[in-house]
């Protein structure tokens, strides 16, 4: 079993690798965008986890459409604003998933992975607010 922060740290390392010297890459752009889906899946599973504890039921939707409107609707500006960030970088992952007659580098796949980075560290920083409390 993994958790969305290991997916997010895959991510991370994959990322990592381009810039080290002498690492060798059988194929660039199928690295950024195998980066870039990661990064997405980590928010995904996070948010999903988020989600998941709200009521709602949208049957009628996949499963990505049901935790954004389930964030949407709760209320939470906070949430309402990971949704959209979800929105913004599933956007990104479907680019990277199903464009493939589209060029994908190093800079989509950078701004997807900070965005992620982003939120996890905002929600690590409020989970130890939280816990000072």
């Amino acid at each position: 079993m993994i958790s969305p922060e290991e997916i997010l740290e895959f991510a991370k390392a994959s990322y990592a690798k381009f810039d080290v010297d002498g690492y060798i890459c059988v194929n660039e752009e199928v690295e950024y965008r195998t980066c870039a889906r990661s990064a997405y899946y980590a928010l995904y599973h996070y948010l999903k986890s988020i989600a998941d504890s709200l009521p709602g039921n949208y049957e009628d939707v996949s499963s990505h459409e049901r935790v954004i409107r389930k964030l949407i609707s709760s209320g939470d500006p906070k949430l309402s604003e990971l949704a959209q960030k979800m929105i913004s970088t599933r956007k990104t992952r479907v680019r990277a998933d199903y464009h493939l007659d589209k060029n994908f580098g190093k800079t989509e796949t950078y701004k997807i992975l900070r965005v992620v980075e982003k939120i996890f560290k905002d929600a690590a920083s409020e989970d130890s607010v939280n816990l000072d409390s």
